[in-house]
Order: structure tokens, then sequence, then C-alpha cells
């Protein structure tokens, strides 16, 4: 039943990311982020309150941290989803794993070895061709802007999640963890989406509302595999998002699907299987 629920996380977790990109096809990702903050919190509200958990938390510095860093990552990876095709986004978003690895090496001295050296090269070798190989291919048309943005969102989504260690190794409720989320995403994009807003269509207000339903659904069987499942065994099974996104961009946004598509996607997932490790803590699943 595990990887059934893991399955289903995967497979809303995409719908999330398609609603994204129809909805940014008229609307700046800054608002999306906005009206899907604001479904968050409302979900995980509700939750904390039925499950009668102090709201606050005790490490403000750490929870204030992965609720900026988070938000920020939410930001780049909604942005790299217009930016790419669908299926090249997401396999640039799984990137985190080995920028988790990394920085819990430095934050939280976890032991790094040449596995975990070997890993980043392959892994950044990987979006390497599927970014079609740059600066050798003549015909690439790398835009270095969308590329650092990409990764930056993923190397944030790594921040986050040893944030979200550090607040689970200090005892803090999961449910405050992931509050913090949306608490700082409103704040933090209300200003800038003011600033740019443009009056949604009907059309679009499902487009959102579906994009912060299928982010919590997505969090909800994610929450239950991990319950059913050791982290070695969810993690990897959480990939199938992969070629779900390419699909849905072929069906959906007429998207092709490249030989580099294909052989840097397999190059990324080896070096990810390279740095799995049966100890992966299940706290990982509340970054969302």
């Amino acid at each position: 039943m595990g990887y059934i629920y893991i399955t289903l996380s995967a497979f809303f977790f995409c719908l999330m990311t398609i609603f994204v990109k129809i909805a940014g096809q008229q609307l700046g990702t800054i608002q999306i982020v906005l009206i899907r903050g604001i479904i968050t919190l409302c979900f995980t509200y509700s939750i904390i309150r039925r499950k009668k958990v102090w709201l606050w938390g005790k490490n403000y510095k750490i929870l204030t941290c992965r609720g900026i860093t988070g938000t920020v990552a939410l930001f780049c990876v909604y942005e790299a989803i217009q930016r790419f095709s669908l299926s090249e986004a997401t396999v640039i978003q799984y990137l985190f794993p080995i920028f988790t690895t990394l920085l819990a090496s430095f934050l939280i001295s976890e032991h790094i070895g040449k596995k975990l050296i070997f890993a980043i090269i392959l892994g950044f070798g990987g979006v390497y061709i599927i970014l079609d190989l740059p600066f050798i291919n003549p015909e690439s048309s790398l835009n270095t802007v969308s590329v650092l943005i990409a990764i930056t969102g993923s190397f944030l989504t790594g921040c986050a999640y040893v944030l979200v260690r550090l607040a689970s190794n200090m005892n803090e409720s999961p449910y405050v963890i992931m509050f913090y989320f949306p608490l700082f995403t409103i704040p933090l994009s209300l200003p800038f989406a003011y600033s740019s807003w443009i009056s949604p269509s009907f059309n679009n207000w499902v487009a959102l509302l579906l994009v912060g339903i299928c982010a919590q659904l997505g969090q909800t069987f994610l929450t239950f595999g991990y319950k059913l499942l050791p982290a070695s065994k969810a993690s990897p099974t959480s990939y199938i998002q992969v070629p779900l996104s390419a699909l849905a961009g072929a069906l959906i946004f007429y998207e092709n699907i490249s030989y580099n598509f294909i052989l840097g996607s397999i190059i990324i997932f080896f070096a990810i299987f390279l740095i799995i490790d049966k100890k992966t803590p299940s706290e990982y699943k509340t970054l969302y």
C-alpha cells in the first residue's frame, strides 16, 4: 500500500506542475506562489488546530530560515516550470537530494565521502546533457539565467530539507514546520504580486485552486507513504514523477522528449541512487 501512496503523491505533484504551467501562461509566477501559499496556510492551520499543536514552535530562527528558504525555492521551481519544458524542469529539480546531502555534510556534520563527490559530478553531468551540451553543441540555445533559476530552486530545496532535519532534531512538530512555510510565503510574495497583479480569469482561478489542492493531496499521500515504507524505498519511488511529467508535457503542451533528456535523466537518477541512505529521515516529507 505504501508504494501506491507514493505513486499517488507523484501523480498529484505532477498535476500540480501542469496547473502551474497552465496558470503561468497568463499570470506571473509570484502571483501563483501567493495563491498557493494562502491555500496551504488554510489547510495546515486547520490540521494544527485539529491536532492541538502549539502553533509557533520553539526554535524560531530555524523555523524562520526554513520558511524563507522554502518560499524562495518554490518561486524558483515554479519559474523554472515556465522557462523549461515540464520534463526538464522536473528532472533538474530532482537534483535536490544531492544538494541536501552535500549541505548536510557541512551544516550538521554528516559524513561526506568519495561516493557523494562522484554523485555530484554525475548529477551535474546529467543536467549538462539534458541542456543539449552547451558550449560544445553549436545548436544549443542555453539561457544562462533560466539555468541559474532552475538550479537555484533545486539548491534551495536542498537547504530547506536540511533545515527541516535541524528543526526535527530539535523536536519541532512536523505540522509546525509545515506551517512556517506558508507563514512566510504570503508576506514575502504579497508586495510583488500586488504590484504586478493580473486579474485571473475563471479558468485561471480554477487552475490556481487546483495547484493548491494537488499540492496538498501530493503532500498527504507522501506522508502516508513514508509511514508505511522506509525512506530508502519511498524516495526512489517518488521519481516516477519525472516520466509522468515527460508524458504530460508531450500530451498537453506538445513538448518533445529528446534522447539527451532520456540519457541525462538516467545519469541523474543513477547519481541520486548512489547517495540514497537507508537512514534518510522521513521528516524530508514536510518541505511542501
